[in-house]
């Protein structure tokens, strides 16, 4: 199954060079320091930390790729509930490889700009059987909208190597519904921006999940799960501060019970530098 999706994305970057379609060029790399409360955990209670995360937007030709990985208890503190606990990393890689581009042509679809070949692999440095290593496959796009500077879509299937022992290893499982989308709100005479951004992540078909059963500690599994974050940020320059709302339902398609935090409403306070 890797071996199939790299020759893929390689046959891929290898039309960059004959390709002419060049829309524009972008390079972005943001650090970020959260304190947030009240995380979900689909096998425990609620989660607080102190966590780090540096992300990427980049746009090279043909390449559309965004990343990130989250190191938390970044602070080695004691009073964190990620203290001493795996996985202390986890990460998202997606690239996308432009259709217009590959076939030279203008496939917008009124406010659908543009449309990728989109894959993106989930990793955490979990050592619980093998922790986490997901493949998703499939299509996105770019939606325009009035007021946003990007509204960001992905539609992937999803394909687990690696799933803490589940069900789902080793098979197809169910869709990812992906959005991510930014938009600045005001700018002031001092020199700061106030910025509105976010993204959704909803499973949804994920059989194989469902089947999912834990008698230790009362969880059961479910096909379908929803991440919403919300964020304001006050930016000038690379400098920035945020106050961030994240609501989770069935958090890693796993069924709310009085021994898990899957659903739960997350509070996260932030610092960011952008390069």
């Amino acid at each position: 199954m890797k071996k199939k999706i790299l020759i893929i994305i390689m046959l891929c970057f290898g039309q960059l060079a004959m390709a002419k379609y060049e829309p524009w060029n972008y390079n972005m790399v943001q650090v970020s320091l959260f304190s947030g409360n009240n995380s979900a955990d689909g096998t425990r209670g609620s989660v607080d930390d102190i966590y780090a995360e540096m992300e990427g937007f980049h746009r090279y030709k043909l390449l559309d790729l965004y990343w990130f990985d989250d190191f938390f208890d970044i602070s080695n503190s004691g009073s964190s509930d990620m203290h001493g606990v795996k996985p202390s990393v986890y990460g998202e890689f997606n690239p996308r490889i432009s259709l217009d581009g590959l076939l030279g042509k203008d496939l917008s679809i009124g406010r659908f700009s543009e449309w990728f070949l989109s894959y993106q692999f989930d990793y955490d440095n979990g050592d619980y059987k093998g922790g986490l290593r997901r493949h998703q496959v499939g299509i996105g796009t770019y939606f325009d909208l009035e007021g946003f500077d990007y509204i960001r879509v992905n539609l992937f299937s999803r394909y687990a190597t690696k799933s803490y022992g589940k069900p789902n290893e080793n098979k197809w499982d169910g869709y990812l519904f992906n959005v991510a989308y930014m938009a600045p709100i005001h700018s002031f005479e001092n020199g700061w921006t106030l910025l509105y951004s976010g993204w959704i992540d909803y499973v949804f078909g994920a059989n194989e999940s469902e089947k999912y059963s834990n008698s230790w500690n009362n969880t059961s599994g479910t096909d379908n799960s929803l991440q919403w974050f919300n964020q304001l940020k006050l930016q000038m320059d690379s400098f920035g501060v945020s106050a961030s709302i994240k609501v989770n339902h069935s958090f890693t398609e796993v069924d709310s019970s009085s021994s898990n935090s899957s659903d739960s409403t997350q509070y996260i306070l932030g610092v960011h530098y952008k390069f």
